[in-house]
């Protein structure tokens, strides 16, 4: 996936550099001026997807201008990505049942 329509604007989606992440002890981070979201390409598949949710997440906060402190935006963030991460796991068809729903079939 190279870029992510979220509102009016793509976001392209860029690798965030090894040494930047771990340095900064980050897997993910949203750029709205750059019209970026940066992921770590070290992350195992579950939790890269769980960071790419959290970043999109950030992104709808943004794009929609709900007004929070950074404090409480990354709690929110975190809790929401790693709940829906794991209704997603746990429930492998989901994703599917959503993606035939969205598109109008039965």
């Amino acid at each position: 996936m190279k870029n992510i329509k979220i509102g009016y604007r793509d976001y392209k989606i860029k690798n965030l550099d090894s040494i930047v992440s771990r340095c900064n002890e980050i897997n993910g981070q949203f750029l709205a001026s750059d019209g970026v979201i940066a992921l770590s390409s070290t992350e195992d598949n579950i939790s890269h997807a769980n960071t790419l949710i959290h970043e999109v997440l950030h992104a709808i906060i943004y794009q929609w201008g709900i007004d929070l402190d950074d404090k409480e935006e990354e709690k929110i963030c975190n809790t929401i990505a790693n709940g829906l991460t794991t209704v997603f796991v746990d429930n492998p068809s989901l994703l599917s049942y959503l993606q035939k729903n969205l598109k109008g079939e039965k």
